[in-house]
């Protein structure tokens, strides 16, 4: 025991010893420097040298790529990124193929023809179902279910020229009202189609919540632009006569569920 109180009285004398260091220039012997330092300090500067020297070296590998040679540390990085670049090809792939059939399925309403048959892949959300049901009757049943709890404002009030009738293909209902009136978006949601045709004239549509779109056509002119968000109630065109499908100013007002067209005055009154 009072060997180890020796030793360390002997170790603390010794970082107190101070030694003497001269710097002489060989070819004259001339004293160039003289330097006076005590072991504590040698200790000392040695301790902070290596914890500059650790500093500096682990910031040099871990922001160069001289990372990646270090064993299973880059390996792990690459891989991430490969994972996370293959899930956001994956999802542009779906997107891509949804937006191509969402694209043909959207014509087919424009142009009026009611046989739309959409099948969408399953991996993908999108306005339109793939679902057939070769009872009439019970997919009109069905989609009423569906929308009878749900609320529409009026897109116009006014005089109902033509109903809607699947037999005949006019897949809307025709509602005359005075000129310049502003047509009114029946509920929230956002523009996917704002533009001219030759058969519907100025053509404006919202795709709405629950696989819901709705459509107004002939138009004299267009309020809002794709993309677009609205409200319910908020002007989004105004009626008029534009098209060759039309024989005066009027609106042509189409409601669409799961890819399949529904009467809209089972759900809304224009009068």
């Amino acid at each position: 025991m009072s060997a180890d109180i020796n030793d360390k009285k002997k170790f603390k004398e010794k970082l107190k010893d101070t030694y003497r260091i001269l710097v002489i220039d060989v070819e004259d012997l001339k004293e160039v420097g003289n330097y006076q330092l005590s072991m504590a300090k040698i200790y000392t500067y040695i301790l902070i040298g290596l914890f500059l020297f650790s500093v500096i070296l682990v910031s040099f590998v871990a922001f160069t790529p001289l990372k990646r040679l270090i064993p299973g540390y880059g390996d792990i990085e690459e891989k991430t990124k490969f994972v996370e670049l293959r899930k956001k090809i994956t999802n542009l792939e779906i997107e891509l193929e949804t937006q191509i059939i969402f694209t043909q399925g959207f014509q087919n309403m424009l142009s009026g023809n009611g046989d739309v048959n959409i099948s969408m892949p399953e991996s993908a959300i999108t306005p339109f179902s793939s679902k057939v049901v070769s009872d009439a009757d019970l997919k009109e049943s069905k989609i009423t279910r569906s929308l009878e709890n749900q609320y529409f404002v009026p897109p116009v009030l006014g005089v109902i020229s033509a109903i809607f009738d699947r037999a005949n293909n006019h897949l809307g209902t025709d509602i005359v009202a005075p000129k310049d009136t502003p047509i009114k978006a029946v509920s929230e949601g956002v523009v996917i189609g704002s533009d001219f045709t030759l058969d519907t004239g100025n053509t404006i549509s919202i795709q709405h919540h629950n696989n819901l779109i709705s459509i107004y056509k002939h138009n004299s002119a267009l309020l809002k632009k794709s993309g677009d968000k609205v409200s319910a109630g908020e002007a989004i065109a105004i009626i008029g006569n534009t098209g060759e499908l039309t024989d005066g100013p009027h609106l042509h007002f189409e409601l669409w569920y799961d890819g399949n067209p529904v009467n809209p005055e089972n759900f809304i009154n224009f009068k």
